[in-house]
């Protein structure tokens, strides 16, 4: 397993027992909470592809390709690593060309990174 993909799992883990990082993935529509379901495929340098899925304000990693995944990142395993440390965000991993966003919207990586750096925030 690559290392992006380990550091990136055990966020997840942490987000998965986090209510204020899970409330990233709800989004109110006319005055309704509605899950945000999301997939996002990773397909970096260093590791073999794999996703995440979010679904019900949880969060899953798993192997492999998504072939429907709606978020594809390609680029290098180090950016994620460094995420997932918090010594950076997609934000500026995306304008340094380390990540890029293939399809998808980088809105939608960007809420992500919010519930990333909650986690990080509440170690």
């Amino acid at each position: 397993m690559g290392q992006a993909k380990e550091n990136l799992m055990k966020i997840v883990e942490k987000m998965n027992e986090n209510p204020k990082a899970q409330a990233v993935f709800v989004t109110n529509i006319a005055g309704k909470d509605v899950d945000w379901e999301m997939s996002f495929q990773f397909n970096l340098n260093k590791d073999e592809p794999f996703s995440l899925e979010i679904k019900n304000q949880k969060s899953k990693v798993l192997d492999g390709t998504k072939s429907e995944a709606l978020i594809i990142m390609s680029g290098k395993s180090d950016a994620i690593v460094r995420i997932c440390e918090g010594k950076g965000d997609f934000t500026h991993a995306i304008s340094r060309e380390e990540i890029l966003v293939e399809k998808g919207s980088v809105m939608d990586v960007i809420r992500l990174t919010r519930a990333i750096t909650i986690v990080l925030k509440t170690r």
